[in-house]
């Protein structure tokens, strides 16, 4: 997307400012590599890790209907704000125990980068955590914490924040950037269409943009990678320093490298659950595949006309055309179109080559969550690493 993106949606399929670039992935020990020039070099002084979707503390949005279905009712109203307390403490734990670092970023992982790159930059998880429900304004809440989270917390001058996040957090990110980019017409109108949100983050975000620069000064020192995100808002380039894209990707088509494998019509259960195509999850979650809960409804709706104004009608042929869900088919048209890469900074489309790592389910390591799951994987950390430093090279050399 250009300078000033005003929020306009990605298209389907997408054009690549730069060439992606497709790579095979070997797994390696930590001890093999240095990665102090993180700091060194690229000047990173703060590393933010932050998780995508339904790994959150509300990925259902239980907590939040709770404490509506509460508020203002004598006697059962505090019970039911109790219970939402609790599914908030309660939920992202009991995830984590359940799926550890398949698709989550733990502790042990924060611990782990940590090490590889020395006391600098510190490593960080935001906090609190977003409710990594899937829809439009749950990623809006997550972009305007992060931009709380840079003003209450800055970097020295000299150096910079790397968001390091994977799925629907990085379309967070690139809300993010537009926010950043701060066109005081494009950010009112994104504030609007949210409505009254609850949260100090909203009101103090919305301050800081309005009294400041477009760009806002953020913009300078804010790093973006992204793992596993699917292709849906907009990047707005003035609104960061460097944006870095990777995804687990198998070509299919040798005269169109950069394209997966249309996930419409429908393929083997088989070819999905060994992701023998790559990332399933990441082809599948594009403009179409949203649920919105009861109580953000009408701010989705409102969120969608802003976020998905300029998202053209899909072309349809037989195959797609007599859907009876209109939704339904726009999507299935999408999906036929195979996008993969996002339109700004550097895609990287990276083959996993097996690491002989399995799951306890007797899964290779490389395939859980349909190929979605191995970016946030300790083993292929090192490797990760590795290959962003070298992303973040090329783009300053370039």
């Amino acid at each position: 997307m250009p300078l000033r993106n005003l929020f306009q949606h990605q298209f389907y399929p997408t054009q690549p400012a730069i060439v992606p670039t497709v790579r095979t992935l070997e797994c390696f020990e930590a001890a093999e590599r240095s990665f102090h020039s993180l700091h060194t070099k690229h000047r990173i002084g703060r590393v933010l890790l932050v998780h995508g979707t339904f790994m959150g503390d509300d990925p259902l949005g239980l907590s939040e209907t709770l404490k509506s279905l509460g508020h203002g009712l004598p006697v059962i109203g505090p019970q039911l704000e109790r219970l939402a307390a609790m599914l908030l403490e309660n939920t992202r734990p009991v995830a984590t125990s359940l799926v550890d670092d398949i698709g989550n970023y733990t502790e042990d992982f924060r611990e782990l980068f940590q090490k590889l790159v020395g006391d600098d930059p510190q490593v960080d998880f935001l906090e609190p955590t977003w409710s990594s429900q899937n829809h439009h304004l749950a990623r809006a809440d997550l972009a305007v914490r992060l931009i709380h989270q840079l003003l209450v917390r800055p970097c020295p001058s000299d150096q910079r924040v790397l968001l390091w996040g994977h799925s629907h957090a990085g379309n967070a990110f690139a809300l993010l950037t537009n926010l950043l980019a701060n066109d005081q017409t494009a950010v009112a109108a994104f504030f609007a269409a949210a409505g009254q949100q609850p949260g100090e983050h909203w009101a103090a975000v919305r301050k800081s943009l309005a009294s400041s620069t477009t760009p806002h000064p953020l913009a300078r020192r804010v790093s973006i990678v992204t793992f596993s995100t699917p292709v849906r808002y907009g990047w707005d380039t003035s609104g960061c320093c460097q944006i870095v894209h990777v995804t687990f990707h198998r070509p299919h088509d040798p005269e169109h490298p950069f394209l997966t494998m249309p996930l419409y019509p429908p393929h083997a259960v088989s070819d999905i659950l060994s992701a023998k195509w790559g990332d399933w999850v990441q082809a599948f979650a594009i403009a179409g595949t949203d649920v919105s809960s009861a109580v953000s409804l009408t701010a989705n709706e409102m969120l969608t006309k802003l976020l998905e104004a300029n998202l053209p009608e899909p072309q349809h042929d037989v195959d797609t055309r007599f859907i009876p869900s209109k939704l339904l088919s726009d999507t299935c048209a999408r999906w036929k179109l195979g996008t993969r890469c996002h339109s700004d900074g550097a895609n990287y489309l990276v083959d996993y080559k097996p690491s002989g790592t399995m799951t306890p389910i007797g899964q290779a390591l490389e395939s859980t969550m349909m190929g979605h799951g191995v970016a946030t994987t300790l083993k292929w950390l090192p490797a990760h690493l590795s290959l962003v430093l070298e992303a973040l090279s090329t783009q300053s050399a370039g």
